[in-house]
């Protein structure tokens, strides 16, 4: 709609959200091109209909950590996951080097392709806590 409003000029619109609401501005280059949006907006109803999902929720992260985790712990690959970052970080390799390794290494152990990176980070970051304490 901001296309055929603005017709031949120009026009800005952003998109954001935050914890509690999500928001766009717009920006036209006249008062009555903005008005004739608002008209639009306040006529369509749009602006009552809910926020799209944008990425997974808070919970949904949460119960994918869980998963990982059980996983990592259930088949031992907790071990092999963190001796492979380790052993690759031992020998001077990079942090993003030593992490594929890691995430390899979950592969290897059968961990399905779309959740190796998501499996190696928990794993990791499992590890990291559990030798602070």
């Amino acid at each position: 709609m901001c296309k055929r409003i603005a017709a031949a000029g120009e026009f800005m619109a952003l998109a954001g959200w935050r914890e509690d609401a999500g928001y766009r501005v717009f920006h036209f280059g006249t008062w009555a091109k903005a008005r004739a949006m608002q008209h639009w907006i306040d006529r369509s109803g749009i602006a009552h209909r809910a926020m799209p999902k944008m990425g997974e929720t808070a919970e949904e992260r949460a119960e994918r950590q869980r998963e990982a985790l059980a996983w990592g712990l259930e088949t031992g690959a907790v071990h092999a996951v963190v001796q492979a970052y380790r052993q690759a970080r031992d020998r001077g390799e990079s942090e993003l080097t030593a992490f594929n390794a890691a995430a390899d290494a979950a592969l290897a152990l059968g961990r399905p392709l779309d959740r190796i990176n998501d499996t190696a980070r928990v794993l990791l970051n499992w590890a990291l806590k559990a030798n602070r304490n």
